[in-house]
């Protein structure tokens, strides 16, 4: 995802990419020997009650590009499919301090986040308790989770279906 060159007729530069193309972009650079970073973030979903966990781009519809001033083809750079365009301020592109790199380098290496935390109120949105609110414990696997809920004055552990359950 991130090739490192330093020189000193070399920038990142911003590009806009044509939306939901940010990946189709980044390899269609990558073919041409551009150095490029996606900062992307990880985060669980659950779908059809499985937990998944999906790789999103940070920055919608942008990516980074290395540049060289003098020996990029920047007609060729901006008509590669998916990128629609370089981000610019008046006449001129976008260029990107090396030390804003490096921090979103920092934060893409950070792991994600759960979808539902333990101890977040959970609510049953199906079946025969739909309603019922719980305290989410832990995963059971990748389709159930426990939770903990009171029933008739008693606290029941229970196993459940993820579909089953919704985060409040």
């Amino acid at each position: 995802m991130i090739d490192d060159v330093s020189r000193d007729d070399a920038h990142w530069y911003l590009l806009q990419t044509k939306y939901k193309q940010e990946h189709k972009a980044a390899d269609q650079l990558r073919q041409q020997n551009i150095s490029i970073f996606l900062p992307q973030y990880k985060f669980e979903k659950i779908i059809n009650g499985n937990k998944v966990i999906k790789n999103e781009p940070l920055f919608s519809r942008y990516l980074f590009a290395w540049l060289e001033v003098e020996n990029t083809n920047w007609t060729s750079v901006r008509s590669t499919r998916g990128v629609s365009n370089f981000v610019k301020f008046g006449n001129r592109s976008a260029i990107v301090e090396q030390r804003i790199i490096d921090y979103l380098k920092k934060c893409d290496l950070q792991s994600q986040e759960s979808y539902i935390k333990i101890g977040e109120i959970v609510k049953i949105a199906s079946g025969s308790l739909k309603g019922f609110k719980a305290i989410y414990k832990a995963a059971d696997g990748d389709s159930r989770s426990y939770i903990l809920l009171n029933f008739m004055q008693q606290n029941q552990y229970l196993s459940i279906d993820n579909q089953l359950i919704r985060k409040l």
